[in-house]
């Protein structure tokens, strides 16, 4: 967006952008895919091993109400200081992202009560995360667009903001599973599974060797009535 000429009426009624060019918004993006790939290698693993997999998404959620909050904001800062602004917000978003997938991946599949409703619950958990990708640029959109029009460029920062408000309250009632499924303990419906299973193909073994037994002496009444090493007569 370019930049606004209109003076802002705090602490909501503002418009504008930061005019950036399409080399330094290029620059930008180079940037945070490079960052995002280090931030997975080395800092998720360090976090995760410090804080938990609860712990750290609890602090990540607490922190997007922030940073959505505040970010529409950078457009007055003066302006040997938006570049700055924006690498650290934009460095805050990447870290925060690449902690949450991780740690939402670990607890969902801790809370999985057996590992034979596991790919049903990531099924539609992945399901969901598509939806919500699919629907949600076209709702900010449409936010934003009614934003501008009524001289609020950040409506729509901080609806999303009120959105990971929800969203942090919630995991205060958020309980991390102690027991993860890869223990190597089945749970009791997966053993009652097994054990089904090996019955029903151990009883089908034993028909099939009877029936085939029978066939043969039926075959032969002689079978298995001479003693071993002599031929029969």
């Amino acid at each position: 967006m370019p930049l606004s000429q209109e003076e802002p009426t705090l602490p909501f009624r503002f418009v504008g952008g930061f005019a950036l060019s399409t080399k330094t918004i290029g620059f930008v993006l180079s940037l945070q895919g490079i960052y995002s790939m280090l931030a997975q290698l080395f800092l998720v693993p360090f976090v995760l091993r410090r804080l938990g997999s609860l712990g750290t998404f609890r602090c990540v959620a607490i922190s997007y109400p922030i940073l959505y909050f505040a970010v529409p904001y950078l457009v007055l800062f003066p302006e040997n200081l938006r570049m700055a602004s924006i690498y650290f917000c934009l460095i805050w978003k990447v870290t925060a992202q690449a902690l949450a997938y991780p740690a939402n991946a670990i607890l969902l599949t801790n809370a999985a009560p057996s590992m034979l409703v596991l790919g049903a619950i990531n099924g539609i958990a992945a399901a969901t995360a598509s939806l919500c990708r699919a629907f949600g640029p076209t709702v900010s959109g449409l936010i934003h667009s009614a934003g501008l029009d009524k001289g609020y460029s950040g409506l729509a920062w901080w609806v999303c903001a009120l959105v990971c408000v929800i969203g942090a309250v919630e995991t205060s009632w958020m309980v991390e599973t102690a027991v993860r499924l890869d223990n190597g303990d089945e749970s009791d419906e997966e053993a009652e599974l097994s054990e089904s299973l090996m019955d029903q193909l151990a009883i089908e073994s034993a028909i099939a060797a009877a029936g085939v037994r029978s066939a043969d002496e039926d075959a032969n009444p002689n079978v298995g009535n001479h003693p071993p090493g002599r031929a029969k007569s």
